[in-house]
């Protein structure tokens, strides 16, 4: 008989559910193991005193065991006892800065929901419910995004498992988005104007916010340019890495991996910028390393917002607002072509959908055009 544990479990609001934790033993391959388990109890409109109500006749069953359920290693493994094994074998080959992603998503979401079930029962039905369940408290991106990494998971389970069903994305409802949900935050032309002023003369801001203006390229691929990146004779620049955490990587998309224009006051700021300039990375910090983009954005950027009495609104604005700004200018000065080869993407049909949310002057005046058509007397 085990001995008795009187456990209170621990219980969490997760994804927008609350979770109870415990464990449990188990008789795995003829040796006791314990084992940490989780449940879901209900959404979060239930109160604190409703879900330890629903915990405790689950606590009750684990404190009063008398026999340790054992294991048929023939039955399929379950979500959560997959999870270490995908640590092991697939997550190596993903970038940092994708793992912490994905670990935020299974801690938060995936593995409260789905750690109990066998990954030969994981279908589209049961990866709905997943969905639904989440529809109150998130937005339809972050179910999206969520998706995205079970389907990951899921391919990698299949290289080592049978019977794993296949969850097309097709066949998932992720509801519609909330009023005013994914609208990209983005600078006028004045702001920016004012945030170069601020940070003019003052090394290695000046440059750093001038490529961040005139490039469209994220923070992370500017933080991981090396002096060798800068073409100048041919006035382009090269984006072969990105920097995050303070390590370099990869870049986030082989599209991502080009050249862009680099235009006179860019050059000419990073000109001065290399005076006195002696390490292989641009913009190293003071031990030589990429900066940390979170740092700079808390330390450097929000405080200048602050200044300019720019909202940011704590730390939904950051460096991609700088982004989001140019190729709404582009969309309405040069083709769509143009903006996406600007900023790299792969369809320029993402390219309008993401960006083009900035109604410019030559949209207004044309809207203007029309109206004066329809007030013209008829017979004109």
């Amino acid at each position: 008989m085990p001995r008795r544990r009187f456990q209170q479990g621990c219980i969490r609001i997760v994804g927008g559910q609350w979770v109870l934790y415990y464990w449990q033993d188990e008789i795995r391959n003829g040796e006791r193991e314990r084992v940490k388990v989780s449940k879901r109890l209900g959404p979060i409109s239930l109160s604190d005193r409703a879900a330890r109500k629903l915990a405790q006749p689950i606590l009750d069953a684990v404190n009063s065991q008398t026999e340790i359920p054992i294991r048929d290693s023939r039955r399929s493994i379950t979500f959560a006892e997959f999870i270490p094994e995908w640590r092991r074998l697939a997550a190596p080959s993903l970038k940092p800065s994708t793992l912490k992603g994905m670990e935020s998503v299974l801690r938060t979401h995936l593995i409260p929901a789905l750690g109990d079930v066998p990954l030969t029962t994981l279908d589209t039905r049961k990866v709905q419910e997943l969905i639904t369940s989440m529809v109150e408290n998130t937005a339809k991106g972050t179910r999206e995004n969520v998706f995205g990494d079970l389907h990951t998971i899921l391919n990698a389970a299949r290289k080592w498992h049978t019977n794993i069903p296949v969850v097309k994305r097709g066949d998932l409802y992720f509801g519609i988005k909330k009023a005013g949900e994914g609208r990209k935050a983005f600078f006028t032309v004045p702001q920016v104007k004012a945030i170069l002023k601020a940070v003019q003369g003052r090394k290695p801001w000046d440059a750093f916010f001038w490529l961040l203006s005139l490039s469209g390229l994220r923070s992370t691929e500017i933080l991981g340019l090396y002096v060798e990146d800068l073409d100048f004779e041919n006035n382009l620049i090269w984006i072969r890495r990105g920097a995050w955490n303070g390590k370099i990587q990869t870049v986030k998309t082989p599209e991502s991996e080009n050249s862009i224009p680099m235009t006179p006051i860019v050059k000419a700021k990073l000109h001065a910028h290399l005076i006195g300039h002696t390490h292989q990375l641009l913009f190293p910090n003071k031990l030589g390393r990429p900066f940390n983009r979170g740092r700079v954005v808390k330390k450097i950027f929000h405080p200048i917002l602050d200044k300019l009495g720019i909202s940011h609104k704590g730390r939904r604005v950051g460096f991609h607002a700088f982004r989001h700004t140019l190729p709404s200018m582009l969309l309405q000065t040069t083709a769509v072509k143009v903006a996406q080869r600007q900023l790299r993407h792969s369809d320029a049909a993402f390219t309008v959908e993401v960006y083009g949310h900035v109604l410019g002057d030559d949209h207004t005046e044309a809207m203007d055009k029309i109206e004066s058509v329809l007030l013209l007397p008829s017979g004109s």
